[in-house]
């Protein structure tokens, strides 16, 4: 169950960030619609890339703690840097905006894409002990994302977005745990 635990804690923690940064690029890209369509094409080319590079480099499963940790340290970070330099910058010409959100989302979503691979990875090394711990894993952080959506626009909404992005380093650090 424990193990199992960590696939809703990313699953959760990669969908509160999301929301959160589609939110707080709205204004900085100038339509919902940009918003939306940048953000979530950044965070999903990257954190496939971060899946495609685990492989590569996190060759056992105790080493995904350094992308957890890296996943918390720069969530908490963006909490107060974000906010200003996304103010300071709104009025660039949207090319450099959109290479500014690359910048900030890429690292990020790299390391957001390295947790679920290892940790399947890990799971298929100890699979002999329940044999559909894969299929929950898939099932639970899938869960967690859809449930997840909903409770990042009502903490948004009740305590902002700087308690929606804490609320993902929070379950990202749950994971590292």
């Amino acid at each position: 169950a424990i193990p199992l635990f960590y696939f809703i804690a990313i699953g959760l923690g990669y969908i509160l960030a999301e929301i959160a940064f589609i939110q707080r690029f709205v204004l900085f890209l100038g339509h919902p619609t940009y918003a939306l369509t940048v953000v979530i094409f950044l965070m999903l080319l990257a954190s496939g890339a971060g899946s495609m590079l685990s492989r590569r480099w996190l060759f056992d499963p105790l080493q995904v703690r350094t992308p957890l940790a890296v996943v918390v340290a720069m969530l908490l970070a963006y909490i107060w840097v974000l906010p200003p330099v996304l103010r300071a910058l709104v009025g660039l010409p949207f090319l450099l905006k959109l290479m500014i959100s690359a910048l900030a989302l890429i690292p990020l979503g790299l390391a957001m894409g390295m947790p679920f691979p290892s940790g399947l990875r890990a799971l298929a090394a100890g699979s002999a002990q329940q044999d559909n711990a894969i299929e929950w894993a898939w099932a639970l952080n899938a869960a967690s994302s859809v449930l997840g959506s909903v409770l990042a626009m009502v903490i948004a909404i009740v305590f902002g977005l700087s308690w929606t992005l804490a609320s993902g380093a929070l379950a990202y650090l749950l994971a590292l745990v």
